[in-house]
């Protein structure tokens, strides 16, 4: 009898440990850093660079990292309304590419279609009584408006007609010049991008955002009916590290050459400063959207404050529910995994008692 019953104790702790191993596999991994890199089931990824300002720093609450949160796809964050599970806002700490700089990265992967960069801090919610007008904040004032963050990011790939800036660019011929080099022998204007261009069945001639750097537009902001501030920008052609100048390049064309030539290469400046908030327009939601695998690009340059508004940062971070702002790296699962691994402790437990007990 007491043969069989431990062993079934053993089994069911061979179970847990099966349960253990699960949660862990699917949860998304997370560096010694604390840094993002993908779970073990994601089958592919794209890189995309983040340039964040140095005004969005904080040394008052820690704020010294780029954070980026996604709702949909592969590692999504946690949501609102509990459809996905993870990390809750700020969502993950992202890789340096260089930290003097300010320019970070995630290798992110290639389901999920947009997201929101920040500054890695949980600013908290902001009520409004609406008979009183009285407004409290969940931690105070001050921490709401230090934590900064983009409007929503639509991050897998432009098409023609989605974006308005590369659809005007080059005096409207981007996009046909782009067609051009894609369907034709001479692919010089696709520099060392021409793996981002594809033709899609739906939109026509596109090009995937690997390898681009969002940069914000500091006169570009919006202010939501909670009275979150976020910021828009764009995705331009990184080029990295400028051997001559010693400076970091990004543009608009994706040969750096023709960029040259035509003005369209920046330097990376950190310390462009943003906005502040009274000179940003009050804006209230927009239900205009896209489905979730093909949202309307141009929002990014013209932003409105209720971009997805059940599952967006504009919600998030103002309704989120984490309390923690010592900025520490999240591990998604983490919970289940320490609860399960409890369990674990108490069934071996219970073996060697039950074998000392019968023996």
């Amino acid at each position: 009898m007491s043969k069989k019953l431990i062993s079934i104790i053993v089994s069911c702790a061979l179970v847990l440990s099966l349960a253990l191993v699960g949660v862990i596999g699917v949860s998304a991994a997370i560096d010694t850093d604390g840094r993002y890199v993908p779970s073990e089931g994601v089958k592919e990824t794209h890189k995309v660079y983040f340039l964040m300002p140095e005004s969005w720093k904080s040394e008052k609450y820690n704020a010294h990292d780029a954070g980026a949160y996604w709702w949909n796809g592969s590692d999504p964050c946690g949501s609102l309304d509990g459809t996905s599970v993870g990390p809750a806002w700020p969502g993950y700490k992202m890789q340096v590419e260089n930290a003097e700089n300010n320019i970070f990265y995630l290798d992110l992967p290639t389901d999920v279609p947009n997201l929101d960069f920040n500054n890695y801090l949980n600013g908290g919610q902001r009520t409004e009584d609406a008979a009183t007008g009285k407004v409290t904040y969940e931690f105070s004032e001050d921490q709401f408006k230090a934590a900064k963050q983009t409007a929503d990011v639509s991050c897998q790939y432009y098409s023609e007609g989605d974006n308005e800036y590369y659809d005007s660019l080059l005096d409207g011929e981007f996009w046909a010049k782009a067609q051009e080099a894609f369907d034709g022998d001479d692919k010089t204007f696709l520099g060392k991008f021409a793996d981002n261009f594809f033709e899609d069945p739906d939109w026509g001639i596109s090009m995937y955002l690997t390898n681009m750097i969002y940069v914000i537009d500091p006169t570009n902001t919006s202010v939501s009916v909670t009275g979150k501030e976020t910021y828009a920008g764009e995705f331009y052609f990184y080029y990295g590290l400028n051997e001559e100048t010693g400076k970091y390049e990004y543009g608009s064309l994706p040969n750096y050459d023709m960029a040259k030539e035509a003005g369209l290469v920046q330097t990376v400046d950190k310390n462009a400063a943003p906005a502040t908030p009274d000179q940003a327009a009050t804006t209230a939601p927009s239900s205009d959207k896209k489905d979730d695998n093909k949202t309307d690009s141009t929002k990014n340059t013209v932003p409105t404050a209720g971009q997805n508004p059940t599952s967006s940062a504009n919600a998030v971070s103002t309704a989120d529910t984490a309390n923690s702002t010592d900025n520490s790296a999240v591990q998604t699962g983490a919970t289940t995994a320490a609860a399960v691994l409890a369990v674990l402790l108490v069934a071996g437990g219970a073996v060697l008692y039950t074998r000392k007990r019968f023996e």
